[in-house]
């Protein structure tokens, strides 16, 4: 390994940009908007989750922790529906908001769901011993 190459850490601010979205699921970045998916249970409780949402397909988002693309599902009384929020960096994390809608990510929350699957020099090392 080169010295001048630093073994640094996956930071959230590396992940938290429509563009690194775009690339990892194969769409364009002006395809996406910031949001929030609202899901409500058959008991009227309300879950707040930060996502990307698709401009076009109104009925697709990017489940930004889990790192998938999820359907918005309406089935036996629950339902979800995406809404387009307000995308802020603030202290330790992101805050998505639309009206009185808000939903916070930590950035360590971030980090820990893309630790494994972004390329640095540490998980390449790591790769290596196991060869």
């Amino acid at each position: 390994m080169n010295k001048k190459q630093k073994n640094t850490p996956i930071r959230a601010v590396q992940i938290m940009k429509k563009e690194f979205f775009a690339n990892r699921f194969g769409v364009k970045a002006n395809a996406l908007s910031w949001g929030i998916i609202v899901s409500q249970n058959e008991d009227s409780e309300k879950d707040l989750n930060a996502a990307l949402l698709f401009k076009k397909d109104k009925n697709l988002f990017i489940d930004i922790l889990n790192d998938k693309i999820s359907p918005l599902i309406n089935i036996c009384g629950c339902q979800m529906v995406g809404i387009k929020a307000s995308f802020n960096r603030t202290r330790g994390g992101y805050t998505f908001s639309h009206q009185r809608l808000k939903t916070f990510i930590s950035n360590k929350d971030i980090e820990k769901a893309y630790r494994n699957k972004l390329f640095n020099k540490k998980l390449s090392s790591e790769a290596a011993k196991l060869q």
